[in-house]
């Protein structure tokens, strides 16, 4: 009868030490903290042209223009407003040649071959840009021509100076009056095999910055500026020889060849620029 109670006391004493040990296993230490104040911004893309939001598109028409004439710079100033960098680009819209009828001087030259049937030829021969050989001699220190093709009769070039070269597109700081990375489209006249010649050969068309930003990335807080110019002028030199600049001509893919002037008499043509900002993935 002593042997089991003994049996019973320890039996008991081994299921408290079990229970306690049942107790230890459910009981982990453990610490809960809240984080509080924790604020999620989405960030901004934000292009301002010129100081404002709108327009990013804006509309030119050329008229009433005669050889000789040059429209000087336009230019806009382009900001990242926003809290994220992005890729910048400008689009130009398809060119609207507008013929405005036609008067007694034009009907002959009208009658031509390159003459266009239907639009008006300004767009041919307004040329946003120059040839190498037109770039004036005492700036072309400050040149280098990075891509350069006179089939298509365009170049790239980086200018290390503000100085003029006689007419492009591109981009450069916001104080310049001119751009510092361009493309010069020096030809003139309808389309040949190699491509489509004057301020038509941007019809459509799409550009970044040419190089002149890494990547073509505005970053929050920075300025750029684009500009646009064309001349209405025939080449400098044919064959060698000088050429009186007031006379038009246009470029067969090999060559110049004599054009009737009169065949831009009361044409325009209007297009549009599309300025975009748009997020780095």
């Amino acid at each position: 009868m002593e042997i089991n109670r003994k049996v019973l006391i320890s039996l008991f004493i081994i299921g408290i030490l079990a229970l306690g040990i049942g107790w230890g296993t459910h009981s982990l230490f453990s610490d809960t903290e809240t984080s509080s104040g924790n604020t999620f911004t989405a960030g901004t893309i934000d292009l301002k042209v010129n100081g404002t939001d709108d327009p990013y598109v804006v509309t030119i028409t050329l008229s009433n223009m005669k050889p000789g004439d040059d429209t000087g710079y336009y230019k806009w100033i382009l900001r990242n407003a926003g809290t994220l960098p992005g890729k910048v680009s400008i689009t130009f819209s398809v060119m609207i040649n507008n013929e405005n009828g036609i008067n007694e001087p034009e009907v002959v030259a009208e009658a031509q071959p390159y003459a266009h049937p239907t639009d008006g030829e300004l767009g041919q021969y307004l040329r946003p840009g120059v040839h190498p050989d037109e770039i004036p001699e005492n700036v072309r220190q400050y040149v280098k021509i990075i891509a350069r093709n006179d089939e298509e009769g365009w170049f790239i070039a980086e200018v290390t100076a503000e100085v003029d070269i006689g007419g492009t597109i591109g981009w450069g700081p916001k104080d310049w009056g001119v751009p510092s990375r361009l493309e010069s489209q020096w030809q003139a006249g309808p389309p040949h095999p190699w491509g489509v010649p004057g301020l038509n050969y941007f019809s459509g068309a799409t550009r970044g910055t040419l190089g002149y930003l890494p990547n073509d990335i505005l970053n929050p807080g920075q300025e750029v500026a684009f500009f646009f110019r064309v001349n209405l002028r025939g080449p400098d030199e044919v064959a060698n020889l000088p050429h009186d600049p007031l006379d038009l001509m246009r470029w067969d893919g090999t060559k110049w060849v004599d054009v009737d002037d009169n065949i831009i008499q009361s044409d325009s043509v209007t297009f549009s620029i599309t300025f975009r900002l748009e997020q780095v993935p």
